[in-house]
């Protein structure tokens, strides 16, 4: 089989492999999408320091169950799945109350265990046992499902913070992650939603989602426009999805009193600390949030939600690759030319779902 393995920083090379072997306890599938997240890339640029080379990345997986150990009962021949990447021990205080990807004890798809970008990828056994396969709905395509993985980071994400009814909500980045935090704040009824970034041509390719209000602090100062849109109160919560500090002190600023700020994305390990007015919290009463990863019930919802067409899916994911095209996709993610991109091991064997992701670009 064919497998995109990751040998270095700088290095990805595509080569014939022998099909992982089922043993006890495990499920064989033949990925049908798994999606370019910026973990991998960076990962491919900077590498990480719990990925030891030759591996295979990509963790937003979809695929098809093509083979199972004969001590798996649950799970058949044919069945349509995606899989959790964090996988919990089972037995800590976090996985025993819903946390899994807290889990000190934690292992991780693509970190430990080979990834999604290649034609057969084995589900560990420890996955199976931690519940980390979810089925996929017969209305949802594997492509669409190759998001439910980065949306349900979203969902973790709003569990935590708890948007609600009537919220002012502000998403700072207008990247896949920060469309989904738009869209899902907006399907649990917020009263507004404004989508903030500091590239123009970025905010225009996101207008078809048709949130509240756009605005690009390339060219304006965000705070004030916020500040001006909620005459002077602020939003009631800030999701910040870019990597900067600039990004946080931001959010942080165009919070109202008593309102939430989310850090969802990490920060550069060269620059992992803000310079923040503790006298803003202080005085606003402002709450700061710190969220990462997620746990399998956030991936079961985030099917649903993709189901629902509460978060759209096929708006979200622009492009798709074969395999062989993988750096041409990861290309595509860095200069910020697509909005998410998937790679297809097996691309004609899901030709029939372009035929309902018609925005779709394709690159063979």
């Amino acid at each position: 089989m064919k497998a995109a393995i990751y040998k270095g920083i700088g290095k990805i090379e595509l080569e014939e492999i022998a099909k992982p072997k089922v043993e006890k306890g495990t499920v064989l599938i033949k990925v049908k999408a798994c999606a370019i997240c910026g973990g991998d890339l960076r990962t491919f640029n900077f590498g990480h320091k719990s990925i030891k080379p030759p591996i295979v990345l990509g963790h937003e997986i979809a695929g098809e169950i093509v083979e199972t150990a004969s001590d798996i009962e649950k799970y058949k021949v044919g069945d349509r799945v995606i899989v959790a990447p964090a996988i919990g021990c089972g037995s800590c205080s976090y996985c025993l109350s819903g946390w899994q990807n807290m889990c000190y004890h934690r292992t991780t798809i693509a970190h430990h265990y080979n990834g999604g970008f290649e034609e057969y990828m084995l589900i560990p056994a420890a996955a199976i046992k931690a519940g980390n396969i979810n089925y996929i709905p017969d209305e949802v395509t594997y492509l669409e499902a190759s998001l439910a993985e980065p949306l349900a980071c979203v969902l973790n994400a709003q569990e935590v913070i708890n948007v609600g009814l009537g919220d002012t909500v502000a998403v700072i980045g207008a990247g896949p992650i920060g469309c989904m935090h738009a869209e899902v704040a907006r399907a649990k009824g917020a009263g507004k939603v404004f989508l903030i970034n500091r590239s123009e041509g970025r905010l225009q390719a996101t207008k078809k989602f048709g949130f509240d209000e756009y605005i690009c602090s390339g060219k304006e100062d965000a705070v004030k426009a916020v500040m001006d849109l909620t005459n002077g109160l602020g939003a009631n919560i800030v999701i910040v999805t870019a990597g900067s500090p600039e990004a946080e002190i931001m959010g942080l600023n165009m919070a109202s009193k008593m309102g939430k700020v989310c850090f969802f994305a990490g920060l550069p390990k060269d620059q992992p600390t803000v310079n923040l007015d503790s006298n803003l919290l202080h005085y606003r009463q402002i709450t700061v949030f710190g969220t990462f990863s997620s746990a399998p019930r956030h991936n079961a919802l985030a099917l649903e939600m993709i189901r629902s067409g509460k978060v759209s899916a096929k708006d979200i994911l622009t492009h798709v690759v074969t395999l062989d095209k993988i750096i041409d996709g990861m290309k595509l993610v860095k200069n910020r030319e697509a909005l998410r991109v998937s790679v297809a091991p097996c691309i004609d064997e899901i030709n029939d779902e372009f035929n309902k992701l018609p925005g779709v670009k394709i690159v063979k």
